[in-house]
């Protein structure tokens, strides 16, 4: 898991990276928020508990500053297992964002306090059905429910993405989300011809997700002159399928010639001993019993016959 999450925070550090998945998936890509408007925030909040302090990361988070002004915190978190306790996690990021507002609010060390938004992006194939929610995490009693506030979690499958909504990203963003959508739906993978911007963050994050270490191969043979001038998935993936049906051949030919070879063998066998028969060398039963066959089956394979 931690392999994972490295692949995705990398890709996911790029500003235009990060706007274009909060824009896609928050806005249906209006270009809402800017790449330049973005500054890296703390991973990390801290949290007191038994007397003992605790930190707690998030995968990536920038400040959203437009105008001058900051605007909002905005955190993304990656998700290629299913986890019924989310929105308790989410919560416990969000409240200690919260927190480091009303502290540095309380001490006039903030202008203004701006509201944390977190989105949660799941890359996996199993169906996702609770911990969306802080209810769904807990019993409540039925005479408490009016009580306890809800928080829901900013959830998104890429499973679960239309075609519609995939194309609303324009960043390499929209590779990855092309390449898990059909790889969780069990659909072919048909790339397109979009240039890559990070490539090796792209191929890193497929390849570990995927646990198929073709793509990275097929990556590190092309030449680098040839990198330069800039590459696209559906190049790298043509050479994978390529290299698949070359491998595909040469089984089928080396089955074909293996097939032929015990074939022989077994003619030549049955030559030998039918010519021992007719000689008189070997009985029939003899024979048959070389050939590990029944007398029926070694007179039908050899041709013989009695009488």
């Amino acid at each position: 898991m931690a392999q994972k999450d490295m692949t995705a925070k990398t890709l996911e550090s790029y500003n235009e990276v990060f706007a274009d998945i909060v824009n896609g998936l928050l806005f249906d890509g209006r270009a809402v928020i800017a790449p330049d408007e973005l500054i890296p925030a703390d991973k990390e909040s801290h949290f007191k508990s038994n007397r003992k302090i605790y930190a707690q990361a998030r995968d990536v988070s920038k400040y959203w500053h437009h105008a001058g002004i900051q605007v909002a915190f905005v955190g993304l978190e990656n998700q290629s297992d299913v986890d019924d306790l989310m929105a308790l996690r989410i919560f416990s990021y969000d409240g200690a964002e919260y927190k480091i507002q009303y502290n540095r609010k309380k001490k006039g060390k903030l202008p203004q306090c701006y509201p944390v938004i977190t989105l949660v992006i799941y890359f996996g194939r199993k169906q996702w059905t609770s911990g969306k929610t802080l209810h769904s995490c807990m019993e409540i009693p039925e005479e408490l429910l009016p009580f306890v506030n809800d928080y829901k979690v900013n959830f998104y499958s890429v499973r679960e993405m239309t075609s519609e909504q995939i194309k609303t990203f324009t960043s390499d963003f929209k590779v990855i989300a092309e390449f898990f959508n059909a790889l969780s739906n069990g659909e072919d993978y048909h790339p397109t011809h979009q240039k890559l911007e990070h490539p090796e963050e792209v191929i890193d994050m497929i390849s570990v997700f995927s646990k198929d270490e073709r793509f990275r191969e097929e990556y590190n043979a092309i030449p680098d002159e040839t990198k330069e001038g800039g590459i696209s998935m559906c190049e790298i993936y043509d050479k994978i399928l390529q290299e698949g049906e070359a491998r595909g051949e040469a089984r089928g030919e080396a089955r074909g010639e293996a097939r032929g070879e015990a074939r022989g063998e077994v003619k030549g066998m049955l030559s030998t001993l039918v010519s021992l028969v007719k000689k008189g060398l070997l009985t029939l039963s003899q024979a048959a019993e070389e050939a590990k066959m029944t007398v029926e089956e070694f007179q039908v394979r050899s041709g013989l016959t009695t009488g």
